[in-house]
């Protein structure tokens, strides 16, 4: 089972009101990145009705996007192919929004049984206390927490 990165919502219309989004970018590029050189999946997912995936990300042409209607990406059938046809089984979540599709993206994973990492400082949202609310709800579920310096460094 092979491990993918989740990067969820980062679109044209979740990036835009974001205060601090270039710290917010800088980190989700480096586990971008990390996994590319590692040649580990890439998966970009993103809500209908949203926009486009941010042209900031360090996308490949390869890396596939899933589109989904729920804010859970684990219920839609498209993201279900691209676990099989890539045997994908541990997940590493980034993303918008920390109190939307993140957190029920990490819960996700957690029904189906898969370990899941969140990575505390490549996640956030409008309402920035949520980011360190959902860190500690999530990590007391059963959800890794780590940071993007202390994942890179593992």
């Amino acid at each position: 089972m092979q491990t993918a990165l989740l990067v969820v919502d980062i679109q044209t219309g979740t990036l835009a009101p974001l205060i601090g989004k270039e710290a917010f970018l800088k980190h989700v590029n480096e586990l971008i990145d990390h996994f590319h050189k590692e040649n580990l999946p890439v998966v970009f997912i993103k809500k209908v009705g949203y926009g486009e995936l941010s042209k900031s990300l360090h996308r490949k042409a390869n890396d596939p996007v899933v589109t989904k209607v729920q804010m859970n990406s684990f219920k839609a059938p498209e993201f279900q192919s691209v676990v099989t046809e890539h045997s994908l089984g541990n997940f590493v979540v980034v993303g918008l929004m920390s109190n939307a599709c993140v957190q029920s993206t990490c819960k996700g994973a957690l029904a189906e049984n898969f370990p899941v990492t969140l990575i505390e400082d490549a996640h956030d949202s409008l309402i920035k206390p949520m980011r360190n609310s959902w860190n500690k709800k999530l990590k007391a579920l059963g959800v890794t927490t780590m940071t993007t310096k202390e994942y890179l460094e593992k």
